[in-house]
């Protein structure tokens, strides 16, 4: 097989998809899974007859992934809890995130561990989605011992598709508990964790503080969501318009960002003469810090795990493989957790860049964009077909999901994209100078504040268009 790793992702994503649609017991597929390992180890090397086997076995291990994580553990918090009742759960755990504080309220993901249940303690696992009422000061890794009801998340929308319970479950989140009183939040004064992720944490907060301090808050909400990853500032206004325009994806921190973190540190370390083989694992490290530090959303880990394939085939003197790399990233997504195939944030991200991949070269080709002499059009036109193959790639997904069809699309990205691109090296900027010489970041946040007012005028005059966009039915 050409591309091995290419053809084994596509069959493994059509094993989970596949099993998605067909209600089947576990047993036939484990079954299946062990026949097609025995037929594959028998007709090791016997070329076509290998191959098959082969793929027959990645498509079982597919759909036996994702009926595996749809079986919960006998321990499972979601097994313990009577949603009817009003009865109060005493739940002993850990925070698994960076809490949220939004509309006088506290939310975060708990690990539960130990439930009590009418003065019984049992052991547990699993986790649930806390919402406490007031602003507290709560970190990742904490301990707590939480009292409230437990009740099963809503479907907010009747497209099953898209609600929130839906959403909820493929991040292997079955139960919401309300804490109403502080008496029921006790800390227990121990903080757990990965190192490395409470690391990232606190530089997150960090540099959250230096760009809030020196930018008014609409610039250093969208400067947040487009270098940290967090779009808990932006404003519903600034959503839609910007969903209008197929442009929303700026919004989150993407492969661009990655890239732009990979290239400074590499350039830094340089400055320094370190030794290469030492500029390239620092790199890496610090691009899982990033990672982390943003959320670890699909864009990020998919932009994070191919930059490190590339700086790892510099690092052994190796080519990289954009294709192998793509599906790596998927893998490695997939195993974590399978059902992130349904995550619109999943396919997005890489069918965007699929589409970019092979459908850029035959465009560019097809319309003769090498022939362009003037080099300024040339960078216009190469910049039109980046935006039109990722459009055309994404447009079926995007009309599916969101119900909207957006011609504009194309042509906003050709202003829009630049004016991103700028304004992300102006955040990274302000939060460099505001860690080394605070005096200096001012400079940079009155460009960062010039640029967002752009392109929320250009985003504002571009909906105005006659056909900009369009809602389906």
């Amino acid at each position: 097989m050409k591309r091995p790793l290419v053809s084994l992702t596509i069959v493994f994503c059509l094993g989970i998809l596949i099993s998605s649609k067909i209600n089947i017991r576990l047993a036939p597929i484990y079954i299946s899974s062990v026949i097609f390992l025995a037929l594959t180890l028998i007709s090791l090397k016997k070329g076509l007859r290998s191959d098959i086997f082969l793929l027959c076995l990645v498509f079982s291990l597919g759909a036996l992934y994702l009926k595996n994580s749809q079986v919960l553990p006998l321990c499972h918090i979601s097994r313990f809890a009577y949603y009817k009742n009003n009865n109060l759960y005493t739940i002993k755990g850990m925070v698994q995130n960076a809490p949220l504080i939004k509309n006088k309220k506290t939310s975060f993901i708990f690990k539960a561990e130990e439930i009590q249940i009418n003065n019984l303690k049992n052991n547990c696992c699993g986790s649930i989605l806390v919402y406490v009422k007031g602003e507290k000061d709560l970190r990742y890794g904490e301990e707590l011992i939480l009292k409230g009801r437990l009740y099963r998340p809503f479907s907010f929308t009747g497209n099953k598709r898209n609600s929130f319970k839906n959403y909820l479950s493929n991040q292997q989140i079955y139960s919401i508990m309300n804490i109403e009183t502080n008496i029921h939040l006790v800390r227990l004064n121990k903080n757990r964790g990965f190192m490395i992720k409470k690391f990232a944490l606190w530089v997150k907060a960090r540099m959250e503080e230096i760009i809030f301090k020196h930018l008014s808050y609409l610039p250093a909400s969208i400067i947040d969501a487009m270098v940290l990853g967090e779009r808990k500032a932006i404003a519903p206004l600034i959503n839609n318009s910007m969903i209008k325009t197929g442009t929303v994806h700026i919004l989150v921190v993407s492969g661009f960002n990655v890239g732009i973190v990979a290239f400074v540190i590499v350039l830094f370390l340089k400055l320094f003469r370190l030794p290469r083989n030492l500029r390239l694992c620092i790199a890496i490290f610090c691009l899982i810090v990033y990672c982390l530090l943003t959320g670890a959303s699909t864009p990020v880990v998919r932009a994070t795990v191919m930059s490190i394939v590339f700086l790892l085939a510099l690092l052994i003197k190796r080519e990289s493989d954009i294709y192998n790399s793509c599906c790596l990233a998927a893998i490695l997504i997939l195993l974590v957790n399978p059902r992130q195939l349904f995550d619109i944030g999943f396919q997005l991200s890489f069918v965007s860049v699929i589409s970019i991949i092979c459908l850029y070269p035959k465009l560019k080709s097809f319309l003769r964009a090498q022939s362009i002499k003037i080099k300024y059009l040339k960078i216009i036109a190469e910049g039109f077909l980046v935006s039109l193959s990722a459009w055309l790639g994404t447009l079926g997904f995007i009309a599916y999901h969101f119900k909207i069809f957006s011609p504009i699309t194309v042509l906003a990205n050709i202003f829009i994209v630049p004016l991103a691109t700028l304004i992300t090296l102006c955040g990274f900027s302000l939060i460099l100078m505001g860690l080394v010489y605070p005096p200096l970041a001012i400079f940079f946040a009155s460009a960062s504040e010039l640029v967002v007012a752009l392109l929320l005028k250009i985003n504002a005059i571009l909906i105005k268009l006659p056909g900009a966009y369009f809602y389906l039915s």
